[in-house]
Order: structure tokens, then sequence, then C-alpha cells
């Protein structure tokens, strides 16, 4: 049995929801909450009330908590107002989507750190990914620390959430930014991408929350850990997804093992620049190097 809460959310893809509850029934956690939107056609619900299906059959001993939506929610008020939910009754939670298949040891991952750095406030969120495994295969802690939040599986206090910023209110002017901005590698490309990126979310053309959470770290001074191997495999990349279509160097990462019977912590909490140089030319702004290949992965998967 796993005590600490995990938040899951679902929506209509019941094939991936039944590869995370077959996961989830391995661990048997002891606290569930379980979030859905609103199907947006009547074709559409069929699905959704599949995947609701699958966690509302839980065959464990378990406190579950179900926040179901009738409508449409859209995909930021939906996952952030489902986190917001399930703060309201614990001070730490997990949180994985559908999508989102965690490794047998996400979870003690997360357990073991969220005691660890549970009244530090300079970290905020322990994500489950890492995005280039083979870059920190080397390092000799179990984990690090980066400016970037994921949100592929991850964990998070309520004392963190409770500074998520719904409104991009810390965010007024490309000045401001820059401010906000200065930890990041790559500091003049990057103001002009995360100036061009947030004014879209915050003018909902983008509809997400994730943007925002990250954007609430960067406001704090807040860090994100990352594990030295990938803990978490992202398998949502077709049609149904929101954020991730398409051929994209870093989804579907194998997961691998992580020796938890001794994690061997950081001696200080200090950003892995490295890590973070590559997220930003690879995956954020991008170097030119990287430009040139989205564009033609980005055609190519077009055509």
């Amino acid at each position: 049995m796993y005590s600490t809460p995990i938040l899951v959310i679902i929506y209509n893809r019941p094939d991936f929801t039944e590869k995370l509850y077959a996961i989830l029934s391995k661990i048997k956690p002891l606290k569930l909450y379980v979030v859905s939107d609103g199907a947006r056609n009547k074709e559409e619900q069929i699905a959704v009330n599949k995947s609701r299906e699958i966690f509302n059959l839980i065959d464990w001993n378990c406190d579950v908590s179900y926040n179901y939506s009738d409508v449409n929610l859209g995909l930021r008020e939906r996952i952030s107002g489902g986190i917001s939910w399930a703060f309201e009754a614990e001070e730490r939670l997990i949180i994985i989507e559908d999508d989102c298949l965690p490794s047998k040891d996400f979870f003690e991952f997360c357990d073991s750190l969220l005691n660890k750095y549970e009244n530090d406030k300079s970290v905020m969120t322990i994500n489950g990914c890492n995005l280039n495994p083979s870059q920190s295969s080397k390092i000799e802690y179990s984990y690090f620390f980066s400016n970037y939040s994921n949100s592929w599986g991850w964990a998070t206090w309520k004392r963190a959430w409770n500074l998520y910023d719904s409104d991009l209110k810390g965010f007024k002017n490309k000045q401001s930014l820059k401010k906000t901005l200065s930890n990041l590698p790559f500091k003049f490309r990057a103001l002009i991408y995360w100036n061009y990126k947030l004014n879209l979310v915050k003018k909902e053309k983008i509809n997400s929350w994730a943007y925002r959470w990250m954007f609430t770290l960067w406001n704090n001074n807040g860090l994100a850990i990352v594990p030295k191997s990938n803990l978490i495999k992202n398998v949502g990349t077709d049609s149904r997804s929101s954020n991730t279509q398409g051929n994209l160097h870093y989804l579907n990462i194998n997961t691998s093992s992580l020796n938890l019977r001794k994690i061997n912590h950081p001696k200080k909490i200090q950003v892995n620049s490295k890590y973070d140089k590559w997220l930003e030319n690879s995956i954020y702004s991008k170097s030119v190097k990287y430009r040139f290949i989205w564009v033609f992965k980005k055609v190519t998967f077009q055509i």
C-alpha cells in the first residue's frame, strides 16, 4: 500500500487510462483523486465514460474522491482547477495524466523527496521526467535541479501550489520578464521566446496551465528536481493529445531504474546548467541547429 495521495487526470483515452490504472493497481495507493473534464460532443462522451468507468471500479482498499465535470472546461481550467480542488484536503500530491506511464521507481522517488524538501521553499516541484537521460547518466547524484518544471508525472506541495499564478499577474511586460528569466540560459534568445510564448498564454491563445506553472517557479525563484534516470514515459502522441502530437524527439523516452535503496542526494542545491542549456536549446527557444531540425520534422510529419 502506498500512502502519498495521488491525483489522476483522465479524459477521452480509455486505452491509456487502462494502462495507468494497471500500474496504480500494483502499488495500491491508499488515497486517490480522479479528475475528468466533460466531453466536447456526443461522440466523445462515449470515450469519456469508458475512461471514468475504469477508475469507478477500484478493487483495493482506497479512499477515492472524484471530480467529474459535466461540461468541457478545457485543458487549463480543468487540470489546474482539479489540482487546487485536491489541495483543499492535502499538503502534498503526486499528479499523473492518463498518457504518462510511471516506472516502478517513480512513486518512491517522489515520496522520498517530498519528505526531504517539504519545508525548503527554494524547491517547488519534483519532475518524473528526465528528457535527456543520456546526458545525466554519469552524474554522481540520484537527481539534480533545474529551472524548468515538467508536467508529465510530477509532485508538489500545497505551499508551492498556493503560489500558482493562474492569470499571469506577475507577467507585466517584457522588461519585467527580463528580471524573472535572469536564471535561464541564453538570456537574449530566451527573453524573446518566452515573452512571445507567455503573451500567447496570457491572451489565452495557448490554453496551457503548465506554462503558467513554469512561470510561477521563475517568478518565485523556485527550482524543479529532475531524476538522474527518466521515470515517466509519455505515450500521448496521437491525434487525441493536445500538446504532444508529432515526431517529437523528447517523447516516448523509455524509463530506467534508479537505485533508491540509497538515494545519493546532491551536497547543495545548484542548477544543472548543462541540462538547462539543452532544454532551452532543443525544446524551447532552440539553437539554429535545433530550429532547423524542428522545422524539418514538422514539415516532414505534415507531409
